[in-house]
């Protein structure tokens, strides 16, 4: 789509009808100036052609009522004022319209700018593990016959890639069902039950860390879609545990806050630096990694699809943290009533 015939073709139809609306009621208002003077330019000249009446009336009234001449030069007069209105108000309206045409349009094209750029950066992430899996097909067939556990390196390797495309074509779904707007199908939720199943399902990752989870919750009631609160709290507990040494503790608390339930996950990990914190919700960032942690496995989506989950919960999310001091992860969510 061409963004700017687009912007030409919305201000030339928005100045259209305001010069319709300004010319009608123009024409409008010159005819109702201009009527009353021929009236009175009419009577009087029948007052004074008529002869019967004439010798009964003073002298004074055989001349027209009106002068003609002054009539045409007041008719002129109002339709040149009118001319100037509408010029002005073509001005002005040209202006307007292209400004609310602009306005109009800013959602537009910042989606397909959002559009493109994810499209861009998906593209990235698909072409990084393809690239690899090929590059490691073309050696393999180009050395000398594979023995069997070599083939089976091969195999394991090409297996890993794959997940990885898994994992985030996975991600890049659900982020495209989350930004569609639309607002879950909510109802209601214990949290407990909810954190508890999501600390549930990071088990595994967390005992491989060697990082400590603890809860202390109250007993709330949230309404939410639960399969969504679940998923955002996996990401979020997933990024603690990753993100943190081993022998620390990840705490998920959760109170009530006036007619919302805050949920808060708090880790000692390396935290994030300042100028990331801006960036940590855009799709495919990913903040500076220390050295001492090595590669941290992900493609940057997790909290990008736990902020739409949130706001689809009429909730939202947010994060504080200091560099080498840990971060914390607060979420809102309404209350049921």
């Amino acid at each position: 789509m061409n963004l700017r015939k687009t912007l030409i073709k919305l201000t030339l139809g928005y100045l259209v009808m305001i010069m319709l609306v300004s010319v009608l009621l123009s024409v409008i208002v010159y005819a109702g100036g201009a009527r009353p003077l021929d009236r009175r330019v009419e009577l009087g000249q029948r007052l004074f052609m008529e002869e019967d009446i004439r010798p009964m009336m003073p002298p004074d009234e055989f001349r027209p009522r009106l002068n003609p001449y002054v009539a045409n030069e007041v008719k002129r007069r109002l339709a040149l004022s009118l001319l100037y209105f509408n010029i002005g108000v073509f001005c002005i309206a040209g202006l307007l319209s292209y400004t609310l045409a602009k306005r109009e349009l800013k959602p537009l094209e910042e989606a397909m700018e959002l559009q493109s750029r994810f499209t861009s950066d998906a593209a990235h992430e698909l072409r990084t593990p393809l690239t690899a899996m090929k590059a490691e097909i073309e050696v393999a067939l180009r050395g000398a016959p594979l023995e069997d556990a070599e083939t089976r390196e091969l195999l394991e390797s090409n297996l890993e890639e794959i997940d990885r495309l898994d994992a985030l074509s996975s991600s890049l779904l659900k982020l495209a069902q989350y930004e569609e707007g639309e607002p879950a199908v909510a109802g209601s939720v214990y949290l407990t039950e909810a954190l508890n199943e999501s600390l549930e399902k990071v088990k595994h990752l967390a005992e491989a860390s060697g990082v400590r989870t603890a809860l202390d919750t109250e007993q709330l009631e949230v309404q939410a879609d639960r399969a969504g609160i679940v998923e955002m709290m996996v990401i979020l507990l997933e990024n603690s545990i990753k993100y943190s040494d081993a022998n620390t503790v990840v705490m998920v608390t959760a109170r009530r806050q006036k007619r919302f339930a805050a949920v808060t996950v708090s880790d000692q990990g390396y935290g994030i630096e300042e100028a990331d914190l801006a960036h940590v919700f855009d799709r495919f960032y990913r903040g500076t990694i220390p050295a001492a942690k090595g590669q941290v496995p992900g493609h940057g989506l997790g909290l990008s699809i736990a902020r739409r989950i949130a706001e689809r919960n009429q909730g939202s999310i947010e994060i504080q943290s200091e560099p080498g001091r840990g971060t914390t992860v607060t979420v809102s969510l309404p209350l049921a009533r």
